[in-house]
């Protein structure tokens, strides 16, 4: 059986390997191969195109790498009518990713689409063209089922696959012993995001608010994980350059996210996971003025943060393009270490979100949907797979 995948980000690439690795039980003889990064290879995926050439977040610098992802776009195509896979799974990364789902209804491919595109947030008018090529939803949020499925969207909701996931107790005890702990201070752990063009924005900012919290006497172990998409180098450099005790580690974030106290953290995925980790943190983001502009404009949600999208409300912090500044980050910041009484109601907050996204499993759950409709197209016709997908 033939099974395409399309991951365009570091986060797609952790779900489809993950997805791989619970198939294979159940499809033996699977040849799993599109777009992906190392760790989808490593689950045996053979990738046509490096996932660093899919990444760009952002107006301003999606339509500056738009020639390169067109060109793509037209690889995957010709890919897929060359290969005519079973099933096309795809994996977020809706500008890209909803494009190769017409072209693989109009040839006779289902699509099973995992991590469903947040339209609600951006595209409502699109949901029409999930409808028409999407055999299958699985989205990540219970919310996002109901507005789905109101559009005519077939969608499940699984629970979210970050409930249960982790470092493993020796991780935590390696990266322990690697940095420099003091007795009585709290850990922070200082996320700017996993892009080098966030992590140029976001960590001066975050390193001079922390060289304030420094000055006013404020004294903490700052660690910062360090990205497998970022130069290990170039962190340091900023970070010796800042004048502040932060500590910089790889292969850092999951173990971190075990026992850091407190936290700094960039909008994404590791926003998501700092909050099911269960320490109060504050958000930051800072867009080209173009892309804040057509947020500001056309977005229809009132948080960035999706820990606050779950929760209907601030729990918590968000600081965002002028908001973002070293002086109010050290603020809000501070705000929150100087109060236990305010971190025990973010944790309580957080807890209660945490239970809203279901039990541990859901990679397995999708990878028994996703091996039924390879059973069930496997050796059919194209013409027919349409008609029935």
């Amino acid at each position: 059986m033939k099974l395409m995948m399309v991951a365009g980000e570091l986060s797609g690439d952790v779900h489809g390997a993950a997805i791989l690795s619970s198939l294979q039980p159940l499809i033996p003889d699977l040849n799993a191969f599109g777009i992906g990064g190392a760790k989808m290879m490593a689950a045996g995926f053979t990738s046509h195109v490096p996932i660093s050439d899919m990444q760009a977040r952002g107006f301003v610098e999606v339509l500056r790498n738009l020639p390169k992802h067109l060109r793509i776009l037209r690889q995957a195509v010709e890919l897929l009518e060359r290969e005519r896979p079973t099933v096309l799974l795809l994996i977020d990364y809706p500008g890209f990713n909803l494009k190769l789902a017409e072209a693989a209804r109009r040839r006779g491919v289902p699509v099973i689409y995992f991590s469903g595109p947040q339209l609600w947030a951006w595209h409502g008018s699109r949901m029409r063209t999930v409808a028409r090529t999407v055999s299958k939803m699985i989205v990540l949020f219970p919310f996002e089922l109901t507005l789905y499925r109101e559009a005519g969207v077939d969608a499940v909701f699984l629970g979210h696959p970050l409930v249960g996931e982790g470092a493993a107790p020796s991780e935590v005890d390696a990266l322990k012993a690697r940095l420099e702990l003091h007795p009585g201070r709290p850990v922070v752990a200082v996320m700017p995001g996993s892009r080098p063009g966030e992590l140029r924005r976001h960590l001066p900012r975050l390193l001079a608010a922390i060289r304030l919290m420094e000055a006013e006497g404020f004294l903490a172990d700052f660690v910062l994980p360090v990205a497998e998409t970022l130069d290990g180098e170039e962190v340091r450099r900023m970070v010796r350059e800042s004048g502040t005790s932060v500590q910089v580690a790889e292969n850092a974030f999951l173990p971190l996210l075990k026992f850091a106290e407190l936290g700094m953290v960039a909008s994404g995925t590791a926003n998501l996971q700092a909050g099911l980790a269960g320490f109060p943190f504050l958000v930051v983001y800072h867009f080209s003025p173009t892309t804040f502009w057509f947020l500001k404009n056309f977005a229809y949600v009132k948080f960035l943060s999706i820990v606050n999208l779950l929760a209907g409300r601030e729990i918590v912090p968000e600081l965002l393009q002028n908001d973002f500044s070293p002086e109010k980050v050290k603020e809000t910041f501070l705000a929150i270490a100087r109060d236990s009484s305010h971190q025990a109601r973010i944790r309580k907050d957080l807890a209660a979100m945490a239970a809203s996204l279901g039990e541990p499993g859901a990679y397995q759950r999708a990878a028994e949907i996703i091996a039924t409709h390879l059973r069930q197209f496997e050796g059919t016709p194209p013409a027919a797979r349409a008609s029935s997908g």
